[in-house]
């Protein structure tokens, strides 16, 4: 008989949405700034060190979602764990000047993993979807009062949820609790500093300061800039004057030869720069199949309910 998973409820979010732990074993911990106006303690080096070694993880296999209108990376808590109880989380530790704290057990994983949400590194959420958020609107008007109601009316629309698949809308959960949960998912709040980040920084810098420098150049690299500035407006010059033959030659055949004849059919669709001009000429047939199968379709939904109908009789 397998033991109940360990539970480890941590910090309050501010501003979050209360949600019951999915353990009846957690108990409320109180945040070792509450009441500070200061807000989250700073996180201290060895928390750091778990944040960098878990943040780009690929044992964490972590999705994007959107919160508070913008798109964050999300886990499952479960999947931190692991990665901290891993091979590679030991080699990491082992490495000399290392912060990470050794790590044997799930209940020192938990013990570790939760000083990310005390830092406010990151944050417990919950998806939402239309009927959950259709559940905790009727929940809420169920409890009656000013405070039903206030509840209610802090539920975002479900107009405002995510519309691209795929990319759940998340919100924060108030009990912030750490257990190896399939339903427990974090949100990451802190976001690394990588170098290439850098090395973007200087080289847009530099860019600049060359183009600041124009005058100053030679003679021949000035002239090559004007060559090579006369043949890109070209290039997009000739791109308008195709877009537009390819539209008065469409106009021209969908009227004499339907369904009419598309140039480079491809040219603004979401390819790439080579299959934009593949195939060269095709026929305007997308819509007609669409039709055709539009057609076929209601055929169907037709001739099954003149068969229920027929079976009705029958009986």
């Amino acid at each position: 008989m397998s033991a109940a998973p360990r539970t480890a409820p941590v910090s309050h979010a501010p501003g979050a949405t209360s949600s019951p732990p999915p353990s009846t074993n957690a108990q409320p911990l109180s945040h070792p700034s509450a009441g500070a106006p200061g807000g989250p303690p700073p996180a201290s080096p060895t928390t750091l060190a778990l944040a960098s070694f878990l943040r780009h993880n690929g044992a964490l296999k972590m999705r994007q979602g959107v919160l508070n209108g913008k798109r964050a990376d999300f886990f499952r808590c479960k999947r931190a764990l692991r990665a901290l109880q891993s091979p590679a989380y030991v080699k990491a530790q082992k490495k000399k000047g290392s912060l990470l704290p050794p790590i044997t057990t799930e209940e020192e994983a938990i013990v570790a993993f939760r000083a990310l949400p005390v830092s406010s590194l990151a944050i417990r959420v919950e998806k939402l979807t239309r009927k959950s958020l259709a559940t905790k609107r009727a929940a809420a008007l169920a409890a009656g009062g000013p405070a039903g109601a206030a509840a209610a009316a802090k539920l975002p629309p479900e107009s405002a949820l995510s519309k691209t698949k795929g990319v759940p809308t998340l919100v924060f959960v108030r009990e912030q609790v750490v257990a190896a949960d399939d339903e427990l998912y974090y949100v990451w709040i802190w976001e690394q500093v990588q170098l290439r980040i850098y090395l973007y920084a200087g080289l847009g810098a530099a860019t600049v300061f060359a183009i600041v420098l124009f005058p100053l150049w030679p003679p021949i690299m000035r002239l090559g800039v004007w060559y090579l500035s006369m043949g890109l407006l070209g290039l997009i010059g000739l791109f308008f004057v195709l877009a537009i033959v390819r539209l008065v030659l469409f106009c021209v055949t969908y009227f004499a030869t339907p369904p009419g004849l598309w140039i480079f059919p491809n040219l603004f669709a979401d390819v790439g720069f080579v299959d934009s001009f593949i195939p060269t000429y095709a026929w305007n047939v997308k819509s007609e199949k669409k039709k055709k199968k539009g057609a076929a379709v209601g055929e169907e939904k037709v001739t099954a309910s003149v068969s229920a109908v027929v079976a009705e009789d029958d009986e």
